[in-house]
Order: structure tokens, then C-alpha cells, then sequence
């Protein structure tokens, strides 16, 4: 297992490596010290399972940076570790497309349980996040399943006959990080945070609508 851990104090690289090691198994760690060492790391290293980054790092502006970089690779997961506990950066960091957000005020089990969940396939959810009021996002919509591409709806179908990512991938003909982008597309589009609530929230919006295409 190979993660990249992009910060720009030693100090947390060196802590988050040694939290790591917790996972089991063997964990190669590339490490990187700003958003331009983040950039070329995703770009050499394109087997990565996981990349860890501190959403204000020297060389970009957070959010930018952050959407470029998911934008570049679409199949790698990124779990934002930053220091800021405003909610707003929480919303904006998911609404791109990071699959967590964890604030480093956490404890490093939330940290390692947060990675565990989106190698796993699932989403990170902050708990501040619930402290939102009404009003601070938009609404969801009434029919959530339906505004899912097909192919989209597809991956949909199969997470709920309970097929794994590479099960999917095989029957869709679809390489294994591009069905990670379909799920972390799926679970935003259904608020949920991993494939069991994704499976419930689909059986609940019922899949007999036609999903628009694309």
C-alpha cells in the first residue's frame, strides 16, 4: 500500500507516518512538503491508494490547489487533514470532491478510522458537519437516484447486488479508479458515506427511473 502524506510541517509528516504503520500490512509512505511536491508526487507515483493532505500548504491557494489536484487524478483518494475546524471549508473540501476531511484538533484513532473508511470505498464525514444550520447547503434533491449518470446508476446497481470495486470494474469494463470516482460521485449525490448506506439509500429512492446520461 503506497499513501502519499502532503504537509508542510515535518512534524505531522513524521507523526501521520508512524500513525500509519497501525494499518497492518506493509505501507510505503512518499512524502511531500508543499502543492507543487503534492502535484509531481500524484503524478510519479500513479499507483497511489491514498493521498493525505493538509489543505493549506505553500505554492497554492488551498480549495484551487485542491480541485486541481483531483482534477488530475481522478481515481486517487484524498483525505484533507488540515487545521482549520470551520465548517465551511469542510462543505467546500467535500463539495469538490475529497472523500474526508479531518481536523488535526482529532484524535490520531479518528485519523486512522477516517483512512481506514476511504480505503475501504467509503467517505469521511466530519461531525461538525451535522452542526450546520438549515439553510447553510443546498437542497437535496427529491430524487437523488435520478439525477445519476448511467453509468453511474450502473455502478449503483451492482453496489447494491453487493459486488466489490473489482468486481464492478470487471463486469462494467471499467479500470478499478474509475469506479472510485463513480462511488465517491454516488455517495455525494446520496449523502451517505459508504457502500451499505449507499445500498439503503438506493433501495429507499427505488432505481426505476432512467438515469440521465453521460
Amino acid at each position: 500500500m503506497k499513501i502519499l502524506i502532503a504537509d508542510d510541517h515535518a512534524l505531522i509528516r513524521e507523526g501521520i507516518r508512524g500513525q500509519l504503520a497501525e494499518l497492518g500490512g506493509e505501507v510505503t509512505t512518499i512524502e511531500a512538503r508543499d502543492w507543487i511536491e503534492t502535484f509531481t508526487a500524484a503524478r510519479t507515483h500513479p499507483d497511489l491508494e491514498l493521498a493525505l493532505v493538509d489543505l493549506r500548504m505553500p505554492g497554492r491557494q488551498g480549495l484551487a490547489a485542491l480541485a486541481e489536484l483531483l482534477r488530475a487524478n481522478p481515481g486517487l483518494p484524498v483525505l484533507v487533514l488540515s487545521a482549520s475546524e470551520d465548517v465551511r471549508d469542510m462543505r467546500d473540501t467535500l463539495r469538490i470532491g475529497a472523500m474526508g476531511y479531518v481536523a488535526k484538533s482529532e484524535t490520531s484513532a479518528v485519523m486512522l478510522g477516517a483512512v481506514r473508511l476511504v480505503l475501504d470505498g467509503g467517505m469521511y464525514i466530519p461531525p461538525a458537519m451535522a452542526e450546520l444550520g438549515p439553510g447553510s447547503q443546498a437542497a437535496p434533491s427529491p430524487d437523488p437516484v435520478g439525477e445519476l449518470t448511467a453509468r453511474q446508476l450502473a455502478v449503483l446497481r451492482l453496489i447494491v447486488e453487493g459486488k466489490s470495486n473489482d468486481e464492478i470494474a470487471q463486469t462494467l469494463h471499467l479500470a478499478r479508479a474509475t469506479v472510485k470516482v463513480h462511488l465517491a460521485a454516488i455517495f455525494r449525490a446520496l449523502e451517505v458515506t459508504n457502500r451499505t448506506q449507499a445500498a439503503v439509500a438506493a433501495e429507499r429512492f427505488g432505481l426505476q427511473r432512467t438515469a440521465r446520461r453521460g
